[in-house]
């Protein structure tokens, strides 16, 4: 069976497996005072005849089994946040892209006579279908039609080695506003490295790992591998069709090098710092693999984050 509060204090009626519905005064008895308005309590009977209950916010759909484990999940204030990020995605890409269903990214490629201009295309990866316009995907969604990707030549789609991001406005897991970038960078072997980052609407903090990001949905503190962007996401691909390629993105363009810092002491263990932007590197900084907490590797080799004054204040 299954009930539903809400916050005129009438219960929606019970719902048994085979679809018969009971009175709502039954309904108002079974559901406990204690519960949130809108949340779900179901009800299933073993054939042992125990009642095993379960109780599911509207907000985040997470299931709980037991009044403790709501009133501290309650306590939390998970749903405040995810209900933040769903306000703030009025404001942001999700806002001017609502009519891209999920399942499409945004693919962002580098072209032009001297590679300075990014083209978007929006690309379906299930099948690999790759449009230039809201106006080509929403005939495609109405009528299957696939339209040329005609850029005048000035954007090669025959391979990956052109792209330097891909944005996914509907991450797996996360609340609406929420947006996954991957990011290529070229490796010295000629390959392409993608780097993952997960971006909160509300603070604007982003995450390495997907792991992190939910962590921080849970419990409100903000790791200390997150950073802020010096431009957000959201500002970096609000254009449409083709734009001047950012300065912060040409660092994606060139050859990832392993850097290697002398050192003029003993080995140190180096101090937890904060991502910031690197000057005029990449928007993210220099963050070829970073160690994120808990066992959680980026992709890449390792590099450190600290300044040789820094450094140079640790063996002080």
């Amino acid at each position: 069976m299954v009930v539903v509060s809400d916050d005129a204090g009438v219960k929606e009626p019970l719902l048994l497996k085979d679809g018969e519905k009971v009175d709502d005064r039954e309904t108002t008895e079974d559901l406990p005072d204690w519960l949130p308005d809108g949340w779900i309590m179901e009800s299933f009977r073993t054939e042992d005849g125990t009642i095993n209950q379960y109780y599911t916010s509207p907000i985040s759909d997470y299931t709980f089994t037991s009044k403790a484990e709501v009133l501290e999940y309650l306590f939390s204030g998970v749903d405040e946040r995810i209900q933040e990020s769903k306000e703030c995605a009025e404001m942001t890409l999700q806002k001017t892209h609502e009519w891209l269903p999920k399942g499409w990214v945004m693919e962002i490629r580098v072209g032009g006579e001297n590679l300075d201009k990014m083209y978007k295309f929006y690309v379906l990866k299930t099948n690999g279908v790759r449009l230039l316009s809201k106006q080509d995907v929403l005939l495609y969604l109405k009528q299957a039609e696939i339209s040329m990707c005609d850029t005048n030549g000035q954007c090669d789609t025959s391979s990956n080695n052109n792209i330097i991001a891909e944005v996914d406005l509907h991450p797996n897991g996360l609340p609406s506003g929420w947006v996954n970038e991957l990011a290529f960078r070229k490796t010295e072997k000629g390959s392409a490295r993608s780097d993952p980052y997960y971006t909160d609407p509300i603070s604007g903090y982003t995450f390495r790992t997907l792991k992190l990001a939910l962590r921080y949905l849970e419990t409100g503190k903000v790791p200390k591998r997150a950073f802020l962007q010096k431009t957000s996401v959201h500002d970096l691909y609000s254009f449409d069709k083709c734009a001047d390629l950012h300065d912060s993105l040409r660092s994606r363009l060139a050859v990832n090098k392993k850097r290697h810092r002398k050192r003029t002491g003993p080995l140190l263990p180096q101090k937890s710092s904060r991502i910031d932007y690197d000057g005029d590197t990449d928007s993210y900084g220099d963050t070829s693999s970073v160690l994120a907490e808990d066992g959680d590797t980026s992709s890449g080799s390792d590099s450190s984050y600290e300044s040789d004054e820094e450094n140079a204040n640790i063996m002080k």
